[in-house]
């Protein structure tokens, strides 16, 4: 995943306030829960140093929004007496957890993220297709980011059966009306591709018709066949259940996610193998991080780590030790978590971040990798 869209939380000074809580409606009095969450965010701040407008202004962010229903987790990011970025999460945290530091703490939300990953459903038959694009919009939501209906000719789209007209007339008639199809699949594949360049997803999944699926396939732009996932289940056809299709969606969106971890945890035994293009253990990536030479990182989650950095103000100043900070030119070092700082280094460099989960490759040292830019 790419963190450029953190950028703003790094670029105005800290301490930063940075907050988990559940804002879900499962209890009975969810709104009398969410202020003792909210009031406990205030209270941890305040006892870790935080200014009072600031702890007040996380308090009141997470009073006033209103409660979904579910389990529901909101990240809160605040500095300078304001909050600066929010996003909800899939999950809410079991307790409310607040954080006061130099930067903000984003591992929780970037691990309940995933990979946003835009994509776009194509629910088509032979007569045309119904297009809906999917992204996340900035406080975390899936949302329905366009769509778009086409409908392509009908004259004929039904081949007549053999007891029908017999001889050339038959023939004829087949033939026109698999032109029909292969007109009205191009149409759609032409409207795909447009839709597909103009929101830059990654991902198509087509539903429905199995000939107009195949079709679709054929006619598409050659840099759009790799990414066509095929979710083998119903199209536009009335009684179609919408929940059965969304489900199907995110299910192929899951399997994708994973797909591209294992192929990055897969480039990353092999350049390990070279001594290439790779180095692994928290020194040896804090060191490229440091000189910008990093494409990806690798890291496993652990929240309990309390590994801490030397940072100064610009993004690349990360180091293990303070002399080496100030070597970078840092004159007052400060130290914050590990994964903290390199968090804001990603979103500077516009480096990608993938959060490895079990059984997807050995094991890095110290559970952290990168693969590198350039050796």
């Amino acid at each position: 995943m790419r963190l450029t869209d953190l950028r703003p939380l790094y670029e105005r000074p800290g301490p930063w306030a940075s907050v988990y809580a559940d804002i879900g409606g499962d209890v009975e009095d969810v709104r009398a829960a969410i202020q003792l969450r909210a009031r406990s965010a205030r209270e941890q701040l305040l006892e870790q140093g935080a200014d009072a407008r600031t702890a007040q202004a996380v308090h009141d962010f997470i009073i006033d929004r209103p409660s979904p229903p579910g389990r529901r987790g909101l990240a809160v990011f605040a500095a300078g007496g304001e909050v600066v970025h929010s996003e909800l999460l899939p999950e809410g945290p079991t307790d409310t957890t607040a954080d006061w530091a130099p930067l903000p703490h984003v591992m929780p939300l970037l691990v309940q993220r995933g990979a946003r990953i835009p994509h776009m459903v194509v629910a088509v038959d032979r007569a045309g297709a119904d297009i809906s694009v999917w992204t996340a919009d900035p406080e975390g939501h899936e949302v329905l980011a366009g769509g778009r209906e086409v409908e392509g000719s009908t004259d004929p789209i039904t081949k007549v059966h053999p007891g029908g007209p017999g001889g050339w007339s038959q023939a004829r008639f087949q033939r026109r009306a698999e032109n029909t199809w292969d007109r009205n699949a191009r149409a759609v594949a032409a409207e795909v591709a447009e839709v597909a360049d103009r929101f830059g997803v990654e991902l198509i999944m087509a539903a429905g018709d199995v000939r107009a699926r195949r079709l679709l396939q054929e006619h598409l732009p050659q840099r759009w066949q790799e990414p066509l996932v095929d979710l083998e289940t119903g199209g536009r056809a009335v009684g179609i259940s919408p929940e059965h299709l969304d489900a199907a969606r995110r299910a192929a969106l899951a399997e994708y996610a994973a797909r591209r971890r294992r192929a990055s945890a897969d480039r990353l035994s092999q350049e390990l193998g070279r001594r290439a293009l790779a180095v692994q253990g928290v020194g040896p990536v804090v060191n490229a991080l440091s000189e910008g030479k990093v494409l990806t990182v690798l890291l496993e989650d652990h929240p309990e780590s309390d590994t801490q950095l030397w940072i100064g103000p610009e993004p690349g100043q990360l180091a293990l030790f303070s002399d080496d900070a100030r070597l970078m030119g840092v004159d007052t070092p400060e130290h914050d978590r590990a994964d903290a700082a390199m968090a804001r280094a990603l979103a500077a460099t516009a480096a990608d971040l993938v959060v490895l989960e079990g059984g997807e490759g050995p094991r890095p040292v110290d559970g952290i990798a990168a693969l590198l830019r350039h050796a």
